[in-house]
């Protein structure tokens, strides 16, 4: 069976409409689920945040719409943006690897449907128990995120959503069809 790589960011509104679509990746392919720290990635390739840049902030607004109708999931700006995620990342990376797709999942649906703010520790604890979040602050959770985005770095992402078939780079949520296409499935239907 092929190997997805999928790096994320919780912070990335791309990164939760992508994690939205990865059952139909995971019916083809073992994805593997790897939060990284999107600053930390920008900042070691150069790239800006769309929000930096006033007009792809103002289209980013119109396009997550369109995306998320198009995907047919519910996608809701929170009261902040952007917002810190390095605790929630490591929260996620004291995890089991089996656990990260619906753990990933329901931190992408506090943020991005519910409107919740993950950098609230009061927000980790209720959705991951007061055990995971004393374990986020430990060394391994924080050597995981590091490796997590020097290896995404290294490989050649950018930004995220980053996805890789083998060497093969896919950035962003909008390039789905094209891994559905090398997985043999039919991209593009809705």
């Amino acid at each position: 069976m092929p190997v997805i790589d999928f790096f994320y960011d919780l912070v990335s509104p791309y990164s939760y409409l992508a994690a939205t679509q990865m059952a139909r990746l995971e019916a083809k392919a073992e994805v593997h689920w790897r939060p990284f720290l999107l600053a930390g990635v920008m900042q070691a390739t150069g790239n800006k945040p769309p929000f930096l840049v006033p007009a792809r902030a103002q289209y980013m607004q119109r396009d997550l719409q369109r995306l998320a109708a198009y995907y047919g999931v519910q996608l809701v700006m929170p009261a902040t943006f952007p917002f810190e995620t390095l605790t929630a990342l490591r929260c996620l990376l004291t995890l089991p690897a089996a656990l990260l797709p619906a753990s990933s999942l329901a931190l992408f649906e506090a943020i991005w449907v519910e409107g919740r703010d993950v950098a609230d520790p009061q927000v980790l604890k209720d959705l991951f128990g007061a055990e995971v979040l004393a374990q986020a602050g430990a060394s391994a959770g924080k050597l995981a995120l590091k490796e997590n985005s020097d290896e995404a770095v290294m490989r050649g992402a950018f930004g995220a959503p980053s996805f890789f078939l083998g060497d093969e780079l896919y950035f962003g949520c909008d390039r789905l069809f094209l891994l559905e296409r090398e997985l043999g499935l039919s991209g593009g239907e809705r």
